[in-house]
């Protein structure tokens, strides 16, 4: 398998500097292969290696980002003094995604809406998380407070929502 790590053309901290190395860069995936053994060269397409390498990177910046920006939002929160903080929202043309921590139990609303190209009909999710109350990370080993539920009307969606801010947002689980 062929890998390149940090240090390699993708230690870029920001866009502007992956987009600088992906430019000053484009041999790295001929270092890369050449150190491998047997060399795979000769069946492999260099030049999607080395962008695949660089879009990795890319994800990698935009999740540490996306966890600076939630912890930023949650500190900011605890400063005002609010009982619920959005740490994440992302709005597209196809759907939503968000998620809303409760500040001191950790408590999460993840909701999201989509609507299918093949479908006109919207689907609307909710489920309740755990959030280190602390960070806001997700705490992947637990299960979800409430699993994700789909609602197929936003009216009953909504009324969901409110519903368990107001359960999950007392402690109780």
């Amino acid at each position: 398998m062929v890998v390149l790590d940090r240090d390699e053309a993708v230690a870029a901290r920001t866009d502007d500097e992956l987009v600088l190395a992906w430019h000053e860069r484009r041999e790295i995936a001929t270092e890369v292969v050449a150190r491998s053994a047997p060399s795979m060269r000769s069946f492999m397409d260099l030049t999607a290696l080395r962008d695949a390498a660089f879009c990795h990177r890319h994800r990698q910046l935009t999740r540490e980002r996306g966890k600076e920006i939630a912890r930023e939002r949650l500190e900011e929160g605890r400063r005002r003094g609010a009982e619920w903080v959005v740490l994440f929202e992302d709005v597209t043309p196809l759907g939503s995604q968000r998620l809303e921590m409760h500040v001191r139990t950790g408590h999460a609303l993840h909701t999201s809406s989509r609507t299918e190209l093949d479908s006109p009909i919207p689907r609307f999710e909710l489920e309740v998380v755990q959030l280190d109350p602390a960070t806001g990370n997700w705490l992947i080993d637990r299960p979800p407070l409430m699993p994700s539920r789909t609602f197929h009307s936003h009216e009953e969606w909504e009324a969901r929502i409110a519903q368990a801010r107001t359960t999950f947002g007392k402690g109780i689980t």
